[in-house]
């Protein structure tokens, strides 16, 4: 019989077949080897399929099933996997050769944490970093993230029992925060723990789908973050005196997408106000004056 491996690397897909290579290739090459690679293929209508399968060997397998968002991918990956740890890392991004040997090391030093996070960095198309997020200083992240989503998906590892108690939301309208969702969801009831080495890098496709969502969906999306959350009796007991922080996150949020749109300007003023009205702090963020720069001089 197969031995189950110690971490199981989950990879949700829809229509990348121009990227996912590089992104298994990268987590084909570890400096550890007690993990396997589970990619979740979101019903693509690419050739994806054909991707994949030239890559499968005896530690990656694929999986199709019927699109339903990336939320639906990963809780089903994650019912797959046999690993004891899990980590749902992006198809367009990179995992470094250090990824789950850190993960390994962390668990052991913080003795089989509930979860933790590890370092990453931001590159361009072409390879040139230009963010990185290795320098978070408190002793835990927990109220690090009430600030904002501050985590890399594919620098957090969750053990598999405490998963399968808190599954991603599978709102499709939520998709593109459902990560910020469940993570303030752990949050509330787990210590984030955390390395700042960095282990994955994050490749900003200008091209992605993301970057094509309208206004109504993206409002629509962080007003149901918010009422998730405020759903969870655990979220409010931990962030009541927090949450108008996760608000003018949001908020601002809105506010610099719409900014980035003539017909909307007004609009987005209408935002930089509720989230000011959030919070105070909010004139003396980095969101704060790009918002500003974008309705006065991007037309």
């Amino acid at each position: 019989m197969k031995a189950k491996p110690f971490i199981s690397v989950i990879i949700p897909s829809y229509n990348r077949a121009s990227m996912i290579a590089k992104t298994i290739e990268s987590l084909q090459q570890q400096d550890y080897n007690d993990y396997e690679i589970l990619v979740i293929d979101d019903g693509s209508t690419d050739n994806t399929e054909q991707v994949v399968k030239e890559m499968t060997d005896g530690r990656t397998t694929y999986f199709k099933k019927k699109n339903a968002e990336r939320a639906a991918a990963r809780n089903y990956g994650a019912r797959l996997a046999g690993g004891s740890y899990l980590n749902f890392f992006d198809s367009d991004d990179l995992a470094l050769p250090n990824h789950l040997f850190e993960a390994s090391k962390l668990i052991s030093e913080k003795h089989n944490p509930e979860w933790f996070h590890l370092g990453y960095k931001w590159a361009d198309e072409e390879g040139k970093i230009f963010k990185v997020e290795d320098n978070f200083s408190a002793e835990l992240l927990n109220d690090t993230i009430a600030d904002g989503n501050h985590l890399s998906c594919n620098g957090v590892f969750v053990r598999k029992d405490i998963f399968l108690q808190h599954l991603f939301n599978e709102d499709r309208a939520l998709s593109a925060s459902e990560d910020y969702e469940l993570w303030l969801r752990l949050a509330a009831r787990y210590p984030l723990h955390y390395s700042n080495t960095v282990t994955s890098v994050i490749i900003d496709h200008k091209s992605i789908n993301d970057r094509k969502t309208n206004d109504r969906d993206l409002i629509c999306r962080l007003k149901l973050l918010l009422y998730y959350l405020q759903q969870d009796e655990k979220v409010m007991e931990r962030y009541e005196k927090q949450f108008h922080k996760i608000e003018m996150d949001s908020h601002s949020y809105i506010a610099l997408y719409l900014a980035e749109q003539p017909p909307y300007k007004l609009k987005s003023i209408y935002y930089m106000l509720l989230a000011m009205g959030n919070s105070l702090s909010y004139p003396w963020k980095r969101r704060f004056y790009a918002t500003v720069k974008k309705i006065l001089f991007q037309w």
